[in-house]
């Protein structure tokens, strides 16, 4: 069993904080709130007889805290001036856990930040807590696919990374995959369309509903649908994009619901020319 737990601390200007047992470690209890999760349910009294009626259900923004102890006292001077200059209340902040051998994150604000001023030759005791708007963990792997794909068939050397190695393969054009989502809840997914050529009108399926950007695109050209965002964004080249959605266009039905969801892409010309890639994360209610 995998008995190391870390947290790595991923501030919005990229700058990086971890915990991992050396200069800090995390305590028997040190996580409060990856673990546990509450459903605010509202009900209604039944008008007649006994009992009531379920009006609603929603899992509420949460709080999650992490607590950690130092490792030397002879560098707690060094230590202390680290965390206050990374802990910022005017940030945003990732929040990678391991826990067990499995690594989900979150996002949030700093809530609350406490590193008392105790005996200077004793450990310090470090808790910091984040508010997170969105009360599920996230998958650490964004399971990002290309719908046009490229099937491999020999590889040298055989490397996870693209980047590295020489692969050989046969280009598949599918224009549709089977997306697998099984996390605790559905699941939303980021849609980036690379146009190799002129392409005239790209739109992304998924379970009979879609998405039309109106928009003739040429070589080089980037459309990115996010549906993570709320509310969804629609982006050409890095400029908003959204006013050349088609308005049949459904975006509150793209979800990804959980069990499996066929997700497909189409054009009104080029869309050989189309490579489309989908990145989603599933989400857990905790660790």
């Amino acid at each position: 069993m995998d008995t190391k737990v870390t947290v790595k601390f991923i501030r919005e200007d990229q700058k990086e904080f971890t915990i991992d047992g050396n200069d800090w470690k995390i305590p028997s209890d040190g996580l409060e709130g990856f673990g546990t999760f509450e459903n605010d349910i509202s009900t209604v009294d039944n008008a007649v007889g006994d009992g009531g009626i379920i009006t609603s259900s929603r899992i509420a923004q949460k709080d999650r805290t992490i607590t950690a102890k130092s490792r030397n006292p002879c560098l707690n001077d060094v230590l202390r001036r680290s965390a206050i200059s990374f802990f910022n209340s005017k940030f945003t902040y990732r929040i990678f856990v391991t826990y067990m051998g499995i690594t989900r994150w979150c996002e949030g604000k700093i809530y609350k930040f406490n590193l008392p001023n105790g005996n200077v030759h004793r450990t310090m005791d470090m808790t910091v807590t984040f508010l997170c708007p969105d009360p599920y963990l996230k998958s650490y792997e964004d399971f990002g696919k290309n719908i046009a794909s490229v099937v491999g068939m020999i590889a040298f050397p055989y490397l996870c990374r693209k980047e590295q190695g020489i692969t050989g393969g046969r280009f598949h054009f599918a224009k549709k995959v089977v997306l697998e989502n099984d996390g605790d809840v559905e699941t939303y997914c980021k849609a980036v369309f690379t146009a190799k050529g002129r392409v005239q009108n790209p739109k992304l399926i998924m379970d009979g509903s879609f998405v039309r950007i109106i928009d003739e695109m040429a070589e080089g050209d980037v459309i990115i649908i996010d549906f993570t965002s709320n509310p969804p964004t629609v982006e050409k080249n890095g400029t908003n994009f959204i006013g050349h959605c088609d308005r049949r266009s459904s975006f509150d039905e793209m979800i990804l619901k959980v069990g499996d969801t066929e997700i497909s892409f189409d054009a009104d010309d080029g869309s050989n020319l189309l490579d489309v890639s989908i990145y989603y994360n599933k989400l857990y209610g905790v660790m």
